[in-house]
């Protein structure tokens, strides 16, 4: 579409004529007729929403003309706009909401004007005028409600009608609990405590590097993907394209990804039938995750409109946007100090996940003296008086502690280096020559949760396979863990009967931890 050629009133009723996606969506931000300045181009509008409210589910150029013609309506004038309608390319999703604030706000500036025309006659002839100053102002209050009503984003929905409407849910809803937001299953535990990702919600992951943040980010994303075939955004300003999808290939297949990338795995016996085995997992979401190498353009506008664009092309009012990581997402007019730069893109992306009503999910990097509470202990006694030391949390993270202010849940990832060092001398007592996974037992804490569950777990463990790029949720961890007399081998080999009764310890992936060995 070239903007010099079309106005914004043509350009947005070509979008909402050629596309019932885009006429409801403009409809549901405020779109209305009375909102243009062209008369035929007031006739089109008023045909569509008639249309529209009959329920026709497809409308083209024909449609439209007779239904005008219907009407009584097909001036020279409308026929030459409809003709209009057919010459140029439509706008997307984005550029339309762009079009259709500009208008709403033209309207609103050339009602107050008028408004403010009619307060200035009033008070210079108030005299001769018969209509009283309170019925005057009275009146006048009413149009600057009406025009600040008209600007509001989403249609004001009463709170009664609300009500009614979660009732008659509850009435219909099955017997098993349903979850709030987008499921992240086969992550059971974390979705209990969660209630998935919820729309609106902003979250926030953090810790120290090499913890595995960004494979937990990746794990999530595509187990959305999968749970729901909606389009998942993950943006990276950290990794390439390739080197994310060789991470997720090998989640699915059991390969290391750095193998994926510069080995000649037909040495490895059985390696066609997992990669098989892993392209057929990834599958299930490959065609709705969406991986993106931020750059210094990627500001939160762009990535507002990339998810804009891609509810329109999938159909859906709903996404999920991924971002690792949040200190490394540029802004357009960046602030010179650190601290207020951080605020600022926080701020900006808790605004985004209102907007677009979905989950929005960023990874943190911390400081160094969150990294130092997350190093391996050191001295004699070094694990067994673990558990008392304290962890990083959302105060330190790079660049400001506010983080945890915007956020509605707080996730705050650690290992856990007690059960890490129990589970390798496991290891090393279970597998033959030496040769064994590699497993840290990372522990997720959930240090703010935002209309939480009943009785929702604060921490949660999990195995980290470090060759593999892959998490395996283990259960909740528990208060007694913290007590110095906790006997965490015993603990340790419930973890190990777990992960080798769910084949998580299976041939393919102890041969894995040989050729990485």
């Amino acid at each position: 579409m070239n903007p010099e050629k079309i106005d914004l009133e043509l350009a947005i009723l070509i979008a909402i004529s050629s596309d019932r996606y885009l006429l409801n969506k403009a409809v549901d931000e405020g779109f209305r007729p009375e909102l243009l300045r062209s008369s035929p181009g007031r006739i089109v509008a008023t045909t569509l929403l008639l249309l529209r409210d009959q329920g026709v589910a497809t409308i083209d150029a024909l449609l439209l003309k007779a239904q005008i013609e219907e009407r009584g309506m097909a001036t020279p004038q409308v026929s030459e706009y409809l003709e209009k309608l057919t010459r140029f390319r439509p706008p997307q999703l984005d550029q339309m909401m762009s079009y259709l604030e500009l208008l709403k706000d033209r309207s609103s500036r050339e009602w107050l004007a008028e408004l403010g025309s009619k307060i200035q006659a009033y008070a210079s002839q108030r005299e001769t005028s018969d209509k009283p100053i309170v019925e005057f102002t009275a009146e006048a209050l009413q149009e600057l409600l009406e025009i600040q009503k008209q600007r509001v984003r989403k249609r004001l929905t009463p709170v009664g009608e609300l009500a009614k409407r979660i009732a008659r849910e509850a009435e219909e809803r099955p017997k098993n609990k349903i979850l709030l937001g987008r499921s992240v299953a086969p992550f059971g535990r974390l979705n209990e405590v969660l209630s998935g990702l919820r729309p609106g919600f902003y979250y926030g992951l953090a810790g120290a590097p090499r913890r595995g943040k960004t494979n937990l980010a990746l794990q999530l994303a595509s187990a959305v993907a999968t749970n729901h075939q909606i389009p998942v955004l993950f943006y990276s300003w950290e990794q390439t394209q390739r080197v994310l999808s060789a991470r997720l290939i090998g989640k699915e297949s059991g390969f290391n990804p750095t193998s994926l990338l510069t080995d000649d795995l037909s040495k490895l016996p059985g390696s066609a039938e997992r990669m098989a085995k892993g392209l057929t997992e990834m599958h299930h979401y490959d065609r709705f995750l969406f991986l993106v190498e931020g750059n210094r353009h990627d500001t939160i506008e762009r990535i507002r409109a990339s998810a804009y664009n891609l509810m329109h092309e999938f159909r859906v009012d709903s996404t999920a946007i991924f971002l690792d990581y949040l200190q490394k997402i540029p802004l357009i007019n960046p602030p010179n100090e650190a601290r207020a730069r951080i605020d600022e893109i926080s701020t900006g992306l808790a605004d985004l996940s209102l907007e677009l009503a979905c989950p929005v999910f960023a990874i943190s990097s911390i400081d160094k003296e969150g990294c130092r509470l997350d190093d391996e202990p050191t001295g004699e006694g070094r694990y067994d008086e673990l558990q008392v030391r304290p962890r990083p949390t959302m105060h330190n993270c790079t660049g400001g502690g506010d983080i945890e202010y915007d956020l509605d849940v707080a996730l705050i990832l650690s290992k856990d280096w007690h059960a890490t060092k129990e589970l390798e001398e496991l290891l090393k007592s279970k597998y033959s020559g030496g040769k064994y996974p590699k497993i840290d037992i990372m522990v997720l804490h959930i240090d703010k949760n935002r209309d939480a569950p009943q009785e929702a777990g604060g921490a949660i463990q999990y195995a980290f396979f470090v060759h593999e790029n892959r998490f395996v949720e283990l259960d909740y961890k528990t208060e007694d863990q913290d007590r110095p007399d906790f006997h965490q081998f015993a603990k340790v080999q419930e973890i190990f009967s777990f992960l080798s009764q769910n084949a998580h310890l299976s041939g393919q992936h102890s041969s894995i931890a040989r050729l990485n060995g």
